[in-house]
């Protein structure tokens, strides 16, 4: 049977969480999925007559030949819809040999998040399908996976702080292209769709004889989505947990008390972990559940010792457990940052400089001799771990410590003589109970 082009009766259903956002940003590679969530989008907002503001951004992995054509293609069909473009460069450094999907699509969010902080764009809406959760349950089936990995890809979420959205979740990628194919717009076939080297692929291999059994995408699609209820319920019971127990301190670092987590029903205290590490260390790739077992197994067992996870140190502090970002010896980011311009640095923290300011800083972690510089000139130090006042981030000129954009403070000890601020990024999109 011929699948159906989305009408605009549904696509006003499907799109209607985007219009309490005043800007929105569409990420558009160029495939089917993608360019319909385009066109659909901008036919929805000018149904409207209002916003939200749309900007269609598009990643360039520079993996394969032929993939800067692709994004301009984008930029055009963006351009002919009135549509604001921009393309996005991944540099990847060294060759990219094992892992090459997981860690293109980690690089693909942290562009796309940087640019949202930076041009004050709070959501981030993205195209996959009923297809990609049928793959991605029958993948994480494949390897055993618990509630969370069964229930697979969610319809909200958040990325360093940009609130995340799938509207396209239960919609079959056929209708996307039945879409596309009646409205005669042209989309780009992606070479590594067929390259049975992906794990994917396999599986689009099997999808008839799956199917044939009566494993068909709309049923798998429909256990992750009730996986997904469960999923909620379990998240909001660990933030009650997290509430009552923990404090979460605006210059990154977290305090939960051991007793607490000690006493909470395993489950609990393994969501509570991942979600404080999860804002502390700026990861926002979810740390695999095994390694959480481990580590709570470990804090169980050695009450003194000191853990790393997730870009995170876990060690006792003043009564409590303390989770600190961990300073690694390769470091943390250093960014240039211009008059007016904001940026995400360490997927931790968004920082503003005034449009007023004449020159541009450098935005670094404050550091050892920041630290001591801190400790001998303000009552700031007194009240803030070291572990944590080394990772802030701070403004510099050259090798001049200009100060603490976070707290305001100038290393002459008086306040910071910069327009320039920053706040955790910690936002999360609110619990929502899909249906079905």
């Amino acid at each position: 049977m011929n699948a159906s082009p989305i009408t605009r009766a549904e696509a006003q259903e499907l799109l209607a969480p985007l219009a309490r956002f005043p800007r929105v940003a569409l990420a558009v590679s160029g495939g089917p999925d993608s360019v319909a969530l385009m066109h659909l989008a901008a036919r929805w907002r000018e149904a409207r007559g209002a916003g939200p503001a749309l900007s269609v951004l598009t990643v360039d992995h520079r993996l394969r030949d032929g993939s800067r054509s692709e994004a301009e293609m984008v930029a055009r069909l963006a351009s002919a819809l009135g549509l604001p473009h921009e393309i996005l460069s991944w540099e990847s450094g060294a060759p990219v040999v094992a892992g090459v999907q997981a860690k293109a699509r980690a690089a693909r969010y942290d562009l796309l998040a940087a640019y949202c902080h930076a041009n004050d764009i709070p959501a981030l809406v993205t195209a996959h399908t009923q297809d990609d959760q049928a793959e991605t349950f029958l993948m994480r089936l494949k390897r055993g996976s618990g509630l969370d990995g069964l229930a697979a890809i969610p319809e909200v979420g958040a990325w360093a702080g940009i609130a995340m959205l799938r509207p396209l979740l239960d919609v079959a990628k056929a209708r996307l292209v039945a879409s596309l194919d009646e409205a005669g717009i042209a989309f780009v076939s992606d070479p590594s769709n067929g390259d049975a080297r992906f794990e994917r692929v396999r599986l689009r291999g099997g999808k008839d004889a799956l199917a044939a059994l009566g494993l068909t995408p709309e049923a798998l699609a429909l256990s992750a989505r009730r996986l997904r209820r469960a999923r909620a319920a379990l998240d909001h019971a660990a933030r009650d947990f997290l509430a009552v127990n923990s404090e979460m301190n605006d210059a990154g670092y977290a305090l939960i008390a051991r007793d607490a987590l000690d006493a909470a029903p395993q489950e609990i205290a393994l969501r509570a972990l991942a979600q404080l590490i999860g804002i502390v260390g700026g990861g926002e790739t979810p740390v695999q559940l095994v390694k959480l077992e481990t580590l709570l197994a470990a804090l169980r067992h050695d009450v003194g010792k000191a853990h790393t996870l997730g870009r995170c140190r876990l060690e006792p502090w003043s009564g409590r457990l303390g989770i600190f970002r961990e300073m690694r010896a390769t470091g943390l980011p250093v960014a240039p940052l211009l008059p007016g311009q904001r940026l995400l640095w360490d997927n931790r923290f968004r920082i503003e400089l005034g449009a007023h300011e004449t020159k541009p800083i450098m935005v670094r972690a404050l550091g050892e001799s920041g630290w001591r510089a801190l400790r001998d000139s303000s009552s700031l130090a007194s009240s803030l771990p070291r572990l944590a006042g080394r990772t802030l981030p701070a403004c510099w000129r050259g090798d001049e410590l200009l100060g603490l954009p976070l707290f305001g403070w100038a290393e002459v000890g008086q306040r910071l003589n910069l327009d320039c601020r920053a706040h955790l990024v910690r936002a999360e999109m609110p619990p929502t109970v899909e249906k079905g």
